[in-house]
């Protein structure tokens, strides 16, 4: 099992917590574990996305094995409420 940092920019709309909830249930659905999360909450993005000049952050760290990854990938596309998503793998820490 690997560490990484999810980041997903969900649409803001009156189903952002079921939406939120949807985004749990793909990463359980493919055997991740979730270790933390974060909700930043609302902020104003970079550029337009999608008709959208606002996005609902939320950082995640989750414990996941490798191949899981572009399974969730897959599906977070199909998802048109996930403007973006990033996975990011956290090294492991070295010990002296």
């Amino acid at each position: 099992m690997n560490k990484y940092e999810l980041t997903v920019i969900l649409r803001i709309n009156e189903a952002l917590e079921s939406n939120r909830e949807k985004v749990k249930a793909i990463l359980q659905k493919n055997g991740v574990n979730i270790v933390s999360e974060d909700v930043w909450g609302n902020r104003r993005l970079a550029y337009m996305l999608d008709g959208q000049n606002d996005g609902n952050y939320t950082l995640t760290n989750i414990e996941s094995p490798p191949e899981a990854i572009q399974k969730i990938t897959n599906e977070f596309r199909l998802n048109s409420d996930i403007l973006r998503h990033l996975f990011v793998r956290v090294p492991k820490a070295k010990t002296a």
